[in-house]
């Protein structure tokens, strides 16, 4: 049973959430399906698991994807081990810069959850008293705690993970569809913002709410997560040209593959960008390729959520990682500079050649150079690279 994303019928008509998991399947099922879902989230949240570990209640429709397994240890990826792996420059990244994450809902243990986590890792501290964190609200009024509030939490201490000592500001959206379509235009213009994190996915083709992601005069970049769902479930914002799609690997004894579930493909909806044909990605036919960059989603990672230790995995872990990694360079960060940079600097990108996502061969195999399920691939000595350009 799917439960991450239900429609209830009731007697003044249809409610739904119209975010959509990029972990999941489309919305279904009406008030039967959502009382199960509830009944089920209830006798999980308490069963015990052998070897000490207990199923995560993260309930709701999760933005981006992104599955939890709380722990009585704290296991997976740490963020010293994403430093090590992309070549970043660790405790001291991100001073005097801004990164924004927009997410549906309100987050009421965000700033315990980060304390927490900056605390176990030894990061600065981020929180809203010392004025790291800041918390706006989508209409400048207080929004009601979010079906999935973990999904935000996770993002948040991805990108503080990439980037310890940048600042983040974190948008609550309202949990409707076109809120959340409209959402990042709403913060585009604040000052010092280096990117935004959107780790989820809106219904629709997205073609009513494209030019607000194109009037973008501070360049500021502009992240999603390619989806979880394999090759061909691609939904916006990630195939908007003005976004950078962010898809995933998996890490096994220090080496990255493609993973099965990172979203990746052809979007029919928008034309292939200049970026993309310049570059020369292949079999376009003419079509916005998807995801553009990746990074890990398919090696569970660390994370404090809701009071607990959870793993975490899916490309909602991928595109903060990028997200983060907008406050350690110099420059703004374009889909045009990462297809110009992996041209005359190939050695910025860890090439992804091995994994599949899906068994429609070419579209869905990684190979050397662009392919639809890692894009141009992961960091590698992208941060050193862009800060060494005049």
């Amino acid at each position: 049973m799917n439960c991450d994303h239900v429609m209830i019928y009731s007697s003044t008509g249809l409610t739904e959430d119209s975010t959509k998991s990029h972990k999941k399947e489309k919305r279904r099922g009406f008030i039967g399906v959502a009382m199960a879902c509830a009944l089920l989230s209830l006798v999980f949240s308490t069963f015990t698991f052998p070897h000490g570990t207990t199923a995560a209640a993260h309930g709701g429709p999760a933005y981006g994807g992104h599955s939890g397994t709380a722990a009585r240890a704290v296991s997976g990826l740490t963020p010293q081990d994403l430093w090590k792996m992309y070549h970043l420059p660790g405790l001291n990244g991100g001073a005097g810069q801004l990164i924004g994450e927009a997410i549906d809902g309100n987050i009421p243990s965000m700033n315990s959850d980060l304390h927490a986590y900056s605390l176990k890792f030894g990061l600065p501290d981020c929180t809203v008293a010392n004025g790291c964190l800041t918390i706006k609200y989508q209409g400048g009024q207080n929004i009601a705690t979010g079906y999935d509030p973990a999904e935000g939490i996770l993002d948040v201490e991805t990108m503080h993970a990439v980037a310890p000592k940048a600042r983040i500001l974190l948008y609550i959206m309202n949990s409707n569809n076109s809120s959340i379509a409209v959402g990042p235009s709403q913060i585009l213009t604040t000052p010092g913002l280096k990117a935004i994190n959107m780790s989820y996915g809106f219904d629709g083709n997205g073609k009513a709410y494209e030019s607000l992601y194109g009037d973008n005069p501070n360049h500021v970049a502009l992240f999603a997560a390619s989806g979880d769902d394999g090759s061909g479930v691609l939904d916006p914002p990630s195939i908007y040209p003005e976004v950078i799609a962010v898809g995933g690997t998996v890490v096994k004894n220090g080496v990255e593959s493609a993973w099965s579930g990172s979203g990746g493909g052809l979007s029919k909806f928008y034309p292939e960008p200049a970026y993309q044909k310049t570059y020369g990605i292949p079999q376009a036919n003419g079509y916005r390729g998807n995801p553009d960059v990746a990074a890990v989603a398919g090696t569970p990672v660390a994370y404090y959520e809701l009071g607990k230790w959870t793993t975490e995995m899916g490309t909602s872990v991928a595109s903060p990682i990028w997200t983060g990694i907008a406050a350690l360079v110099n420059k703004p960060i374009t889909d045009t500079l990462l297809y110009s940079l992996a041209k005359s600097k190939p050695d910025s990108f860890n090439d992804i050649t091995t994994g599949t996502n899906g068994t429609c061969g070419f579209i869905c195999t990684a190979h050397p150079g662009y392919d639809y399920v890692t894009g141009l691939g992961t960091p590698k000595n992208f941060v050193a690279n862009v800060n060494a350009m005049p």
